[in-house]
């Protein structure tokens, strides 16, 4: 995975899952950063996961590659 695909799947996963304007900004802002924080997205991301995450492999993905 390269980091714009990381890029990309996060983006879709904040697009996705994250409803609160507040969080999504600032985790829409992490993303941007040259050095993507990975490890911090996903632990900010995971209340947002909770429950059914059609995404599951993706975040497995992400956290295989970048964790």
């Amino acid at each position: 995975m390269t980091m714009d695909e990381l890029r990309t799947h996060f983006r879709l996963l904040i697009k996705d899952y994250v409803d609160e304007p507040t969080a999504r900004e600032h985790l829409l802002a992490l993303v941007s950063r040259i050095d993507i924080p990975a490890k911090a997205i996903l632990e900010e991301l995971t209340p947002f996961l909770s429950g059914v995450v059609t995404d599951a492999k993706t975040v497995g993905d992400i956290a295989f590659h970048f964790c």
